[in-house]
């Protein structure tokens, strides 16, 4: 029996260099801000996009009314200019937000990165979701979570400090871990769905960690709540960061030593899909989000492809 293995979700996915030891350098970063900087604008937690027949993420060049300071240094492009973050948080509608960036409506929207409709290169994929996650953490953490004082943003945005000197707590980036998980028998897998979901869309089982817990224990766990079925062999498969608003899903797949299920109360519906279902549901995950490539469909889709070649995960 084959191992899993993460054949289509690259190592790295971005030719972008991080470079945390520039994020201390203000003049530095100011000096990058006016000379070669392209910058990810969102404004409410929505993403920049063209319109019309081309769909594409827009990275600009970087506001003059924008202090560097007040934005997001993301890194270094293979080109060598840097990328920034900034959030139009003071524009009070999208029309603003656009007008500020010398736009109109008939050339570009803001829009949930969900929701987009146009296509996705991997790259822009992950500097999206990297982005989206440092934007929306910034706007959650206005306030120390210790002593309740304004915080303000170091380190190029990637560390939030409390303004009280008393305290003055250092805040980081928070990720929480997610298992995701494909059960399965023979040539069968085990779904469920959501009540909010559209009808007839399925997916796999997932469930966040707990404190003290073992990614295979959470496995276990989450199967069993979510459906009552157990299982063992445990075996991890790949990752993906889900800023939605700030996941990091790690994939497994499991085999189930029991059948009989037993629906928890977080699921509308939970049960067994032999090998013609499930690539209906690699065909619907692929219309629903055709740009972001979740986890839970690639998961399916190895399934689908080891079970049909006739050597299993």
């Amino acid at each position: 029996m084959s191992e899993p293995q993460e054949r289509y979700f690259t190592a790295v996915d971005t030719a972008l260099e991080r470079a945390p030891h520039r994020r201390t350098d203000e003049s530095w970063l100011r000096e990058q801000w006016s000379n070669s900087a392209e910058v990810i604008f969102c404004w409410r937690e929505c993403n920049l996009f063209s319109i019309g027949q081309e769909k594409r993420p827009l990275f600009l060049k970087a506001a003059a009314s924008i202090n560097a300071l007040d934005s997001i240094f993301l890194g270094l492009r293979p080109n060598g200019g840097s990328l920034f973050a900034a959030d139009l948080k003071e524009q009070a509608s999208e029309a603003d937000a656009l007008a500020f960036l010398a736009l109109t409506t008939d050339q570009a929207r803001f829009v949930p990165l969900r929701q987009f409709d146009g296509p996705l290169s991997a790259e822009e994929r992950a500097l999206l979701f990297y982005s989206r996650a440092l934007t929306h953490w910034h706007r959650q953490l206005k306030f120390c979570g210790r002593c309740g004082s304004p915080t303000r943003a170091d380190e190029a945005g990637h560390v939030m400090t409390c303004t009280n000197p008393n305290c003055a707590t250092k805040h980081f980036p928070r990720i929480d871990p997610a298992i995701i998980m494909l059960v399965h028998s023979g040539e069968r897998c085990l779904l469920g769905r959501q009540a909010v979901w559209p009808k007839g869309f399925y997916s796999t089982l997932a469930g966040f960690v707990e404190p003290g817990e073992r990614l295979e224990e959470a496995v276990y766990r989450e199967v069993k709540e979510e459906s009552g079925i157990e299982v063992s062999n445990i075996r991890y498969f790949g990752s993906q960061p889900w800023p939605f608003p700030h996941s990091l899903m790690l994939g497994f797949f499991a085999k189930a030593e029991t059948d009989q299920i037993s629906r928890g109360a977080e699921l509308e519906d939970v049960c067994w899909f032999d090998l013609s279902e499930a690539k209906e549901i690699v065909r619907k995950f692929s219309l629903r989000f055709p740009h972001l490539d979740p986890i839970a469909r690639r998961l399916i889709r190895h399934w689908v492809e080891m079970t049909d070649a006739g050597r299993g995960v």
